[in-house]
């Protein structure tokens, strides 16, 4: 079970412990416990007041209950087992062939209770959850889904030293969305009646009219975090158990991004005058052919292969030679996990020129030697993405967690200001064919080749095609992401 502390929906806060100690106390209310060390400094050790000052995420002007709500507490968090699966087919003879393993989707069970002030603003709080679990109604993400964001565990030891990461322990599913609820439940422990679930509770109270109970009573089963109230303080609330069901269609627990190649600017990379991706695509289709091959029986040779269907080559792919920028990076075996598999996340700022003819290449590394001094094979990348055109004044976004790659554009409208809209991205995969979206299978060390063109093709005013530099300002970071299938 993780951590029940702390949970996002959609980058909206859903659960936080320590907010919600900070209102309980004001309100008069005991926890009967603290909430986890750690959890304050792993948020940037914001102070809370009251939802109002803070801007709670539930917080609204126009709604004057929303600030009389105290917050959430995790009760239960199931779902987070492996979801690997496996449908062998019987053989004819013994046994069967076994089939591959493919990882299915995953659901997700949450129980939270809702604590406020009064019941209006608990039915208010209600409302807000059930509102964000939905998503955005302001964007299209019916089949893209939400992320779900919690922590492995209490960050108390986190030394937020990594590059890029928020925590280590931060897990993130990707591709969420909802099942079902959120529902109310009762929070007394099996009595049966009551308002909609609602529980009346009172600071060391001992009530038992059906379908209430005492803050004592609120209690979750977990190993960690802050589930209950208790003591007499004399402040008073009123509370309800909510359970909704997600589903992740990335099965996979991604950590946050390490970032193994800071910030680069690509014209920091070496001149190359004449660098041809299509020649190297030829050059490793001869070295296949012609690469060693057990000897034949010369009396009875096996019959001819079948000719393989040739691989269409995308007609965006360079089929000329291009001077280049070119920067060969180094990623150490120490600077990554070694006991997880790994996906890329990839960063490019293009600045006030577009970018063409833009290739990344990864080489396995195992020794950590320094990429720069080493001739690398183009023929031995374990994974290539080719993009042929990044507009101008854009920030891409490479996502291998979520397999989406998209563009955000800074363009100024015939008003003079500016404005931001969002593309997708076109990826290229290895030598001009179909792009699959790359797995790092161990944590070993890698090298990174980063190649785009020098200049690019622009039309003037007159409609002509010109050349120019990209931008000197132009740059890239590359981190990993590892991922487990259980958490």
């Amino acid at each position: 079970m993780p951590f029940l502390g702390y949970a996002e929906v959609g980058g909206v806060e859903i659960l936080n412990e320590a907010r919600t100690y900070a209102y309980a106390q004001r309100a008069g209310l005991g926890m009967m416990c603290a909430p986890c060390d750690g959890l304050l400094g792993a948020l940037g050790s914001p102070s809370y007041s009251t939802p109002k000052n803070d801007r709670a995420p539930w917080y609204d002007p126009h709604f004057p209950e929303s600030q009389r709500v105290i917050g959430f507490l995790g009760m239960d968090m199931v779902g987070f087992g492996g979801t690997g699966t496996r449908n062998p087919t019987e053989a004819v003879g013994d046994g069967s062939v076994i089939g591959p393993l493919r990882m299915a989707h995953r659901e997700i069970n949450v129980t939270l209770a809702a604590l406020a002030l009064d019941h209006c603003s608990l039915v208010y709080a209600t409302g807000w959850l059930s509102h964000i679990l939905r998503g955005n109604s302001c964007q299209n993400n019916e089949c893209s889904g939400l992320t779900f964001c919690i922590y492995a565990c209490c960050p108390q030891d986190d030394d937020g030293d990594t590059p890029g990461q928020r925590s280590r322990y931060l897990r993130h599913f990707v591709d969420v969305g909802l099942m079902e609820g959120p529902n109310q439940i009762s929070l007394t422990g099996g009595q049966s009646g009551g308002s909609g679930g609602d529980s009346s509770l009172t600071a060391g109270g001992t009530g038992g009219t059906s379908g209430a109970g005492t803050v004592t009573q609120i209690s979750g089963g977990a190993t960690a975090g802050c589930q209950g109230f208790g003591g007499a303080r004399g402040g008073a609330a009123v509370a309800t158990g909510l359970e909704f069901s997600i589903v992740a269609g990335k099965p996979w627990a991604f950590t946050d991004s390490i970032r193994v190649i800071d910030w680069t600017k690509f014209v920091k990379g070496s001149k190359v005058s004449s660098f041809d991706p299509d020649k190297q695509r030829d050059d490793c289709e001869q070295q296949q052919r012609e690469g060693p091959k057990c000897e034949d029986n010369p009396h009875c040779p096996f019959p001819a292969a079948v000719p393989k269907v040739p691989v269409p080559v995308d007609r965006c792919y360079p089929a000329r030679p291009y001077a280049a920028w070119r920067t060969v990076k180094t990623v150490s075996p120490l600077s990554i996990p070694r006991q997880a598999e790994g996906v890329p996340y990839i960063e490019i700022e293009t600045g006030a020129q577009p970018l063409e003819n833009t290739l990344i290449r990864f080489y396995q590394n195992l020794q950590g030697r320094d990429c720069s001094k080493n001739k690398i094979n183009p023929c031995a990348a374990c994974a290539e993405l080719f993009m042929p055109w990044l507009p101008s004044n854009a920030s891409i976004t490479i996502d291998g967690r979520s397999q989406k790659a998209y563009t955000r554009c800074r363009q100024k409208d015939p008003k003079q200001r500016f404005v931001t809209t969002t593309q997708r991205v076109s990826l290229i995969g290895p030598n001009g064919a179909s792009f699959q979206w790359p797995v790092f299978p161990c944590g070993t060390g890698y090298c990174v080749e980063i190649v785009t063109s020098q200049q690019v093709t622009l039309k003037n005013t007159s409609g002509d095609n010109v050349r120019v530099n990209i931008d000197p300002q132009a740059e890239f970071s590359i981190g990993y992401v590892a991922r487990f299938d259980a958490t």
